[in-house]
This record gives C-alpha cells, structure tokens and sequence, in this order.
C-alpha cells in the first residue's frame, strides 16, 4: 500500500492532560490521524497552573505526542517566560533533527518563534505550511500593558514586524475570528487563503445533556465561563449583582472557571455577604458538568475589557451551543456586529455597572425577545460552532493541499 502522509501539528499551549478533544489542536490531530501519521508537538510545562506535565501522557492518545521541554515561568508577562519560549524553540529543533520529514505542517501562531522556526523549516525543505491563529502577538500581550505609552509602542514595533515575516511565511492562514485573520494579510505575502473557523464547541454533548437539577423555578441564572483574570471584566459583575440582590433576589450569579483572580472574586462576593447566595464560584469544572450549568443557566455573560483584544472565545461556542441570550461587552467589532446582526442579545459597555444592570433588566423584560435571541444563538451554533461541520473545512483544505500539493 502506499506509505501514510505525516503532519506535524505544533501547538505549544495545548492542555493534553485532560484527554479529551476539548482543545482545538487535540481536536485537529484526533480528526486527521484516521487518514494521516499525526505528531503533535506541544510544551512539557502547563501555562495554565505553572507546573510540568507527566511524562506517561503520551501513551493515552492514538496519535505521537512530543512533549518539548522548556524552562518555566510564573508570571505571564516576563522575560523569564520570553526565555522559556526560547528553550521551546530550541529543543523543538533538536526534536524535529531526529525525525523523518512531514508532508505539511500545521502550526498555533503564537508561539512567535516556534511559528517563524516551523515556517522556515517548510520553507526551505518545500513543505507545505499552515498558520492556525489563536491570539494575534504582540498586539495582545501589549494590551495587557498600557498601549497608550509611546515607549510601550516603541518596544513593541519590532516585534510587530516579527509577527509580520512569521504570517509571510503561510501558504495558509486559518485563525479563531476574522479579526484574527485579517491580521495576517500583509504587504508581500504569498497566503492563498484566509480562513475563518471559530473554535466552536461538540454539539452532541449539548444536545444529550439534561442541566442542573437543583435549580430553583423562580431563579435567574446569569452565567460567566472562562478564565479568571485581568482582561475578563469580572468585578463589574460582582458589583453589579450586589445592587440586584435588593431588586430581585432570584437572580442569581455563577462563575465557571479558574484563573489568578479567583481569590479576589471570592473575596469580595463573601466580604458583600453574596457568596453561595447570589453568586456562586464554581472553579472549573469538568466539560460535561460546565455544560449542565450552561444548560440550566438563562443568560451568559460574556465580559471582557474594553481594552482586551479577545475575538471569538472558547466560552462564546460554549454560550451559543447552549442556546444562550448573551450580554456582551467585549468591543471588537467583529462580536458586537454578530450579536446585532444575528440578533443574539445585547451589548452593554464594559467596566460600568449601570449599563450592565439597564441591559439585564431590557433581556429579563421581554420573555419572547429571550425565546428568539435563543433560537438564533442555536442556530449560529450549528451553522459555525458545531465542530463535526465546521472543522471539516480544515480536514478538506488539508486532504486538498496533500493530493494536489500547494
């Protein structure tokens, strides 16, 4: 028979521990090993909780896992962590010396220099290269800092030129939003396609999954998913259903996930005497238990900063697979034309706790406008966020790309 093509999927922040499809790039290389020998290279050393990852977790996948070593970091921005990604890089090299050529390679945007290594790497050995972007660096990263400050700027313009000569490099550019994607097309490139594909959610597990039990019949869930951190605006809720609690005290808070700022979350929801009596801090929690939340909850909150650069999130597939009314205040543009367009629910701006309470108190008022923003949140869902479809475009472009080559 003829010999099996290999890919090479590089994707530095992929969380194998919880052996599932839950991430985009697992989801990926669980869908292209049926046809092709798939290698996913990945970090030995877990962004999320800061420690490194068991060795053994490379026997439990039907495809080759590589787990590259790096140095290590404890806070997000730092050079300890610009040092670690360096290491990344290095030993991916030494990796990849011992190992036969792939046939393409498909590679997260960031890492910066794992992208722009791998694309030189195709490059020169005529490989065809993808780009997957799931954050747009530096951009990101210096809106954490204060992007405003003219030195901030200065330092960052050199790096803005990096990322330009990594996207330059793709044959292909897919990425989680078109925002995202439009940030790839620059002067000179030699792209010959832009593809958008949200990173979605498994439809079949909402659909089978009954909720949460114990849910009051007067009570209001409003629900946040995701991380717990400083571009996600969360105290604003915090404040925002203290005032409510005298209003209407059946609407309640639930806060799913992690993150460095779940201490002061729960801090504060206990120090208003809210804490497992308006809101509810959760942790993360298993995917299938998030979606019973979901499935119970009535309203989802998506909250992020003004100044944050978040597009499509994890969390929106979440929310509209569930069918969910959403109250956003996330500013791209590309998020605040969907839900007006598409009639999904309503925008409030971030960080102000009357136009959060205005907003919630529009959607509670009107118990059809929930019904239809719920219709068209499904319907989105299965058209853009239902993996089984969306990500056949990735598997089809591939499938294309390795019989005609590019």
């Amino acid at each position: 028979g003829e010999k099996m093509k290999k890919i090479w999927i590089i994707a530095p922040f992929t969380d194998v521990e919880t052996l599932s499809s839950r991430n985009r790039f697992q989801y990926i290389a669980n869908m292209l090993n049926k046809d092709y020998e798939v290698h996913l290279f990945t970090s030995d050393f877990i962004h999320i909780n800061k420690k490194y990852r068991d060795k053994k977790i490379k026997d439990f996948y039907p495809y080759k896992i590589h787990l590259i070593h790096e140095s290590g970091y404890k806070k997000n921005i730092s050079f300890k962590r610009a040092f670690s990604h360096l290491l990344f890089t290095n030993n991916l090299k030494n990796e990849i010396k011992k190992l036969e050529k792939p046939d393409l390679v498909y590679c997260a945007y960031p890492l910066m220099t794992s992208a722009y290594f791998m694309g030189k790497f195709a490059k020169k050995n005529n490989i065809p290269f993808i780009i997957d972007i799931q954050d747009i660096w530096p951009e990101s990263i210096s809106s954490g800092i204060n992007t405003d400050n003219v030195f901030i700027k200065f330092l960052m313009y050199p790096f803005s030129l990096y990322a330009n000569r990594v996207y330059r490099l793709a044959d292909f550019v897919f990425g989680v939003s078109q925002t995202y994607v439009d940030r790839a097309k620059v002067k000179k490139s030699l792209v010959k396609e832009f593809i958008s594909v949200y990173i979605g959610a498994e439809g079949n597990k909402f659909e089978n999954n009954t909720g949460i039990r114990e849910k009051g019949d007067e009570e209001i869930w409003c629900t946040y998913v995701g991380t717990l951190s400083h571009s996600y605006d969360l105290m604003t809720l915090i404040l925002a259903f203290n005032d409510l609690k005298e209003i209407n005290s059946n609407i309640k808070l639930y806060i799913l996930g992690d993150g460095p700022d779940f201490d002061i979350l729960k801090n504060k929801a206990e120090e208003l005497g809210l804490l497992n009596k308006t809101i509810y801090l959760k942790g993360l929690l298993p995917y299938e238990e998030m979606i019973a939340y979901l499935k119970s909850s009535d309203i989802a909150l998506n909250s992020i900063k003004g100044k944050a650069l978040q597009t499509i999130t994890n969390k929106f597939g979440d929310y509209m697979s569930a069918g969910l009314p959403l109250l956003n205040c996330c500013q791209s543009n590309e998020i605040i034309n969907l839900i007006e367009e598409r009639e999904l629910g309503l925008n409030y701006i971030p960080e102000n706790i009357d136009s959060l309470k205005e907003r919630l108190f529009e959607i509670l008022s009107d118990k059809n406008k929930i019904k239809i923003y719920s219709k068209n949140c499904k319907k989105f869902a299965e058209e853009k966020f239902d993996r089984k479809k969306s990500y056949k475009i990735i598997e089809e472009k591939i499938k294309e790309i390795l019989n005609n080559g590019v």
